[in-house]
């Protein structure tokens, strides 16, 4: 008897310590394979990416705003701008599929090429109004050097960026810079390709009319014809298409005062002095801003002119050719060719 209550006290000693080993085995388990009731519980706050404001507006790419470097110090804009008003460059905005809700129509409107786009812009006035932009309400408001004294004025009213003048960057260049401020640069760099595109179909269709290496001279003559204003490339009066687009050359004194200088215009010379500027002109273009070749063609100077005698002077309409934006550009490199194929 005191055999058997010795085995079965051994018998139930082996069966607890059995269970205890499999119950401490499957703790480990449940540890090892990472489910736990926290993890799995949807009541418990957990901290992810989308439950913070500024991480799930880098992760959704939607910041409304962002601060940008100018002249005028860091400047909060709008990632893209809904009412702008453009003090300046309000062509570049249009050509860039935009309309401002506003802009200096007064001193910088007129083109005949952007008369259908700039219907329904308010006019701001020139200088512009502050009480005028204000009532646009606008949420971005672009400008130049022209703007300078009056910029705090206008960031009063909204972020303003001030663009300076800099007469080494062409209108594309400028296009960046505004393409960049719309939230869209893709647009600008359109903007060349379309030109570029346009320019070379203009090159072939001309041709058998422009010889090889030909030149090309822009002027305007002023002071009734006591003087003469001679331009670059980049200072409207069609040079960029004429110069850029369609890969006329400079007569080499107008390369030295004009383009090596980097001056792009040199007004006020005497009229004297044209022979020595255009003596290797294939072609002049003359732009009337007032004064026009009336004033000149029986002057003595200009008929000892060698394009003036093989009757290869143009006349550009001032009101059509002052203008230098990507949109009036285009319409010129359209009228130039027509131009040259009539000489």
């Amino acid at each position: 008897m005191q055999v058997f209550r010795k085995a079965s006290l051994l018998a139930l000693l082996l069966i607890l310590f059995t269970a205890a080993l499999l119950s401490a085995c499957g703790n480990n388990n449940n540890a090892a394979d990472g489910s736990s009731s926290a993890t799995e519980s949807p009541s418990e706050p957990v901290e992810t990416p989308a439950a913070s404001p500024s991480a799930s507006t880098e992760a959704s790419g939607s910041a409304e705003t962002r601060t940008i470097s100018t002249v005028k110090g860091d400047v909060e804009v709008p990632t893209h701008p809904k009412r702008v008003v453009a003090l300046y460059y309000h062509h570049i905005v249009l050509a860039l599929g935009e309309k401002p809700a506003g802009a200096s129509i007064t001193w910088w409107g007129g083109s005949p090429f952007l008369k259908e786009q700039e219907a329904g812009i308010v006019d701001v006035g020139g200088p512009p109004s502050p009480e005028a932009v204000a009532a646009l309400d606008p949420d971005l408001i672009i400008m130049n050097s022209n703007n300078n004294d009056d910029y705090d004025q206008f960031a009063k009213i909204a972020p303003s960026v001030l663009i300076p003048y800099d007469g080494n960057r062409s209108v594309y260049d400028d296009a960046e810079l505004v393409a960049d401020l719309l939230g869209k640069p893709e647009a600008a760099k359109q903007l060349t390709v379309d030109f570029d595109k346009k320019a070379e179909e203009a090159r072939a269709e001309l041709s058998g009319v422009l010889k090889e290496g030909a030149k090309a001279a822009i002027i305007r003559i002023d002071d009734k014809a006591g003087q003469f204003s001679v331009f670059g490339d980049n200072y409207g009066r069609g040079g960029w298409s004429i110069y850029k687009g369609l890969k006329l050359q400079y007569p080499d004194k107008i390369k030295e005062a004009v383009i090596d200088s980097g001056k792009q215009f040199v007004p006020e010379l005497a009229l004297e002095q044209l022979p020595e500027f255009v003596k290797d002109a294939d072609y002049i273009f003359v732009s009337n801003e007032g004064n026009g070749l009336s004033e000149i063609k029986d002057s003595a100077v200009w008929k000892t002119i060698p394009a003036v005698k093989e009757n290869r002077v143009i006349e550009l309409d001032g009101k059509q050719y002052f203008y230098f934006d990507p949109i009036s550009i285009s319409a010129q490199l359209d009228l130039i060719v027509d131009l040259l194929q009539s000489k």
